[in-house]
């Protein structure tokens, strides 16, 4: 089936893609075309409805509040986080470095933003609807239609609201978002851990993902998340994979935002 909602330009899209194939063991995602191509067993809506409520009671979002040093405790709280929460939320989350804990790359915004508290917001938003079912269809279907008031890390490029087109202060404007879609995309962090004290595909300028035309499961689309770019030119040309570049920009005092992504070339 194709996911009509979600496209490659949009990083919040593509990473609620990967955090369906994460939520859901068998199924299998291709990009063929704008759109990726699921495939699994049963009703993925409501199949994804259904796990809701433990993902949103899990210790990975129940332990923190956020996983910047001081509100962890630094490397005593990290270590202690370690015995609590998954391995693969953690190395998502924050890794321990020479100079202490060093929180995710993906973490954009500043300011009183609580990384793992926002999560639960968008959860819990998710989880008093009545229509549960319809707000996942709405993720994975479309049309989005920005009802919900929630805000998605800085991940989602349509949601940047551009200062010259309001008359007011744009940071105390509210914020409102796809709250299905949000919550399928954080489902997508472990899969973009923290290696040798970054965030995998994340620079200074720019984060890149991977997505792949051939049939992929959860553990091939890690395996290309980390090691993808490694591959020579010709293979990755035979596997149909590209990687696609999403520039980071400012948000002004409040940290900063992905934009909307393009193809990238081939690194050398």
């Amino acid at each position: 089936m194709r996911l009509t909602a979600l496209r490659a330009n949009n990083p919040v899209a593509v990473m609620a893609a990967y955090g369906v194939l994460r939520l859901l063991p068998e199924a299998r995602l291709r990009w063929r075309d704008v759109h990726p191509e699921l495939e699994c067993e049963g009703d993925p809506v409501a199949r994804l409805a259904a796990l809701l409520p433990a993902r949103l009671a899990a210790p990975e979002h129940t332990r923190l509040d956020d996983p910047r040093d001081n509100n962890i405790g630094g490397v005593e709280g990290f270590r202690h986080l370690s015995e609590e929460i998954p391995s693969e939320w953690l190395a998502a989350y924050a890794a321990e470095c020479a100079d202490g804990v060093r929180d995710t790359g993906l973490l954009l915004l500043g300011g009183r933003h609580r990384f793992v508290a926002n999560a639960r917001d968008v959860m819990a938003a998710l989880a008093r609807r009545d229509d549960v079912g319809v707000a996942i269809q709405e993720a994975l279907f479309g049309p989005w239609r920005y009802a919900d008031k929630v805000i998605a890390w800085g991940w989602d490029a349509a949601a940047r609201i551009d200062p010259a087109a309001s008359p007011r202060d744009v940071s105390s404007t509210p914020k409102f978002g796809v709250a299905g879609a949000y919550w399928l995309a954080w489902e997508s962090l472990p899969l973009w851990p923290m290696v040798n004290g970054r965030t995998v595909g994340m620079s200074p300028r720019e984060w890149r993902y991977p997505v792949c035309a051939e049939w992929v499961g959860c553990e091939t689309l890690r395996a290309l998340i980390l090691g993808g770019e490694q591959l020579a030119h010709r293979e990755r040309e035979a596997l149909g994979v590209t990687y696609w570049s999403a520039a980071l920009l400012s948000g002004g005092k409040f940290g900063k935002v992905l934009g909307w992504a393009h193809p990238a070339g081939a690194r050398t």
